[in-house]
């Protein structure tokens, strides 16, 4: 069943205001609670990294009872407009602190921001989950997916460059108010053009209580275990380059933040473009393999960054354009494969004459949890290591060659090793276009 272009674009536009988070909170807000605002770099990091740790419990509960709402509109309708509210609040409160602002609220602003996160995020992925039952089309529905999101790193990438462009610059807090109000502006507007416009696509089936044994037997899956890993594994990887981004070319390669920004932005620019391709290449050649070789790509492209001499902007860019274009396509592709598993998990309950129960949440809730634990633990490890060795986080503070030679170890070498192992992980996947074509065949054939 192929989706129509204007349900797609209406479910895909709660992604903007998700993705408009995403860069600000690895990049932005933890050099700017630490060098603006003025707080400790270990506390920082201390707080971004527990926030998602803390949270990571909080997914697979929300994907438990969203497997269980039925109401009059929807199933995920409800969570993404209770979200959308519950998100806001706590952008309000996390991009618009002052100086002084202490430890304790910045850790509360971040973890209502992240459970309001989570309610739109996950609801939005499980929909789009039912929106086809076709192993193609949902490639293209999470291809669309990412676009969304990559567009929407984009528009935030913008802000900064465009504040300095037009002298709109206030102070040191100004591009990240700015994006703050970005973010603010695109909640209600798409929250409202998915409620009103999508269709719920494949009808969920009676309401019920997810049970203890339904939990631990999606935790016992081999399967499910295999893609959490790699998800995991894959969103380290952004995450240390990412943290450590604005650190490494502004005191390990002498550029400018503003240069560094446009950097980033063709970064992004590269992921959206090349994100065609990665659907056509996963059509003709398997999710699995695709998803592989971009975590391995993502991986070693830092190899090629860091081996670029300093001052060489021109090559550096070259090499970040080739560095993005694997960026988009692991998210996507991992969620596509966990919708052909959420129909594998309904098959083996029917096989095994259990009584049925939707967990296409509470799968979605874990892959959620283990990408927030992916970005957690770059800024929980990285930042009080780079404490340890010395390095001062502060705009145009000087560093040693002993701190900048750390800093560079972390930007480089994790990444690579970390890439290869997920990609290796990856190639092992199961479920592939004929496996997942005899699964539905006999998903029709027992349908209750």
């Amino acid at each position: 069943m192929r989706v129509r272009l204007k349900h797609l674009l209406a479910w895909c536009g709660p992604c903007l205001p998700i993705s408009a988070l995403g860069l600000p909170l690895v990049v932005y807000l933890p050099p700017h609670y630490a060098g603006t605002l003025g707080l400790p770099l270990a506390t920082v990091g201390f707080i971004f990294a527990f926030v998602r740790i803390i949270d990571i419990p909080i997914d697979p509960l929300l994907g438990a009872w969203m497997d269980g709402t039925r109401s009059r509109i929807g199933q995920f309708r409800p969570w993404i407009l209770g979200g959308g509210f519950v998100l806001a609040a706590g952008v309000w409160l996390l991009f618009m602190a002052r100086p002084g602002v202490t430890a304790t609220m910045a850790f509360l602003s971040l973890l209502l921001l992240y459970i309001g996160w989570s309610m739109v995020y996950l609801a939005q992925t499980a929909w789009g989950s039912r929106l086809s039952p076709d192993y193609t089309e949902r490639t293209r529905i999470f291809g669309f997916w990412t676009a969304a999101n990559a567009f929407a790193t984009l528009l935030v990438l913008l802000i900064p460059p465009a504040i300095a462009f037009f002298g709109l610059a206030g102070g040191p807090s100004s591009s990240v108010h700015a994006m703050g109000w970005f973010v603010l502006a695109l909640i209600p507007l798409t929250v409202a053009a998915a409620i009103t416009l999508v269709p719920e696509g494949e009808a969920a089936g009676p309401q019920h209580r997810i049970r203890f044994a339904d939990v631990r037997r999606v935790m016992a899956d081999r399967r499910m275990q295999l893609l959490l890993l790699g998800d995991l594994l894959l969103s380290v990887v952004p995450g240390i380059t990412g943290a450590l981004f604005l650190f490494f070319f502004t005191a390990a390669r002498a550029i400018p933040a503003g240069t560094a920004s446009a950097l980033l932005l063709g970064y992004f620019l590269a992921g959206l473009l090349a994100a065609p391709l990665w659907v056509k290449g996963a059509s003709r050649f398997g999710k699995h393999r695709m998803a592989a070789l971009a975590g391995f790509w993502l991986g070693a492209a830092q190899l090629g960054v860091w081996a670029i001499p300093e001052g060489a902007i021109a090559l550096t860019a070259l090499a970040f354009l080739l560095a993005g274009a694997p960026i988009s396509a692991p998210p996507f592709l991992l969620r596509a494969m966990l919708a052909d598993l959420t129909d594998a998990q309904e098959l083996d309950r029917r096989r095994s004459g259990d009584m049925a129960a939707d967990t296409t949440g509470l799968n979605y809730a874990l892959l959620t949890a283990t990408q927030k634990l992916g970005y957690a633990i770059p800024v929980g490890l990285t930042y009080p290591i780079l404490g340890l060795i010395g390095f001062d986080p502060t705009p145009g503070a000087s560093n040693g060659p002993s701190a900048i030679a750390g800093l560079t170890a972390l930007y480089v070498g994790p990444p690579f090793l970390l890439g290869a192992l997920a990609a290796w992980l990856i190639w092992r996947w199961p479920i592939t276009a004929e496996v997942h074509a005899r699964i539905r065949a006999e998903l029709q054939e027992t349908q209750p």
